[in-house]
């Protein structure tokens, strides 16, 4: 199963602080962080302990999209 990458930023005080939460359905993925002045992206494990199968592409298009929206804020 290929997993959709859906973004949300839930405040602009979570802009401020450079969080973007990366959705899959129910579950929460991931979520950016300011890590040394620079955006990284902390993905947290699965509740069943099984590996993330995510398409690239939905990554890649949702990493962008959170930087954008962190960036309006």
């Amino acid at each position: 199963m290929n997993h959709v990458i859906n973004v949300i930023v839930a405040s602009p005080e979570e802009a401020y602080n450079g969080n973007a939460e990366l959705w899959s359905g129910a579950d929460m993925v991931a979520v950016t962080t300011i890590h040394e002045g620079q955006l990284h992206l902390r993905i947290d494990p699965r509740r069943d302990g099984r590996p993330w199968l995510i398409n690239a592409r939905s990554l890649a298009d949702g990493l962008v999209e959170a930087a954008r929206r962190i960036d309006t804020y």
